[in-house]
């Protein structure tokens, strides 16, 4: 469905037609990652978080998990160079698992930040309201 209506657009010429997938697909990925980390820092805490401290945090956080896919590209063949001298045939495992913590302290972060955000903001109002 997706190459059809690409070739469509560009007249069967597959250069085109392939930059002008990978470029919807680029840039449907990162609106979906934010509304994604978005739903997960507002609904999944334990306390009530307003949208409006989340959204701000859920975009930044979206921005930098798709920079460290750049970032990826630029260290990877250092990296697996690397990581097949030392894991051997397990080096795809490594690369994932490495990966998999990095995005996940990332995201980890930006979630505390998010609740601490709103912790302050309730300490704030209580001291105004009390004195």
């Amino acid at each position: 469905m997706n190459e059809q209506w690409a070739r469509s657009w560009t007249a069967s010429n597959g250069k085109l037609e392939l930059w002008l997938n990978l470029l919807i697909f680029k840039l449907a990925a990162l609106p979906i990652s934010i509304l994604a980390l978005f739903l997960i820092f507002w609904r999944l805490p334990n306390r009530r978080i307003r949208a409006s401290r989340v959204a701000p945090v859920a975009i930044a956080v979206g921005l930098v998990l798709e920079l460290m896919k750049y970032v990826n590209l630029l260290i990877w063949p250092p990296l697996r160079d690397k990581l097949e001298r030392e894991y051997g045939v397990f080096h795809n495992s490594a690369t994932i698992l490495i990966w998999s913590f990095v995005a996940a302290m990332i995201v980890l972060a930006a979630a505390k930040w998010a609740a601490q955000m709103e912790i302050e903001d309730g300490e704030r109002l209580e001291e105004s309201s009390a004195g």
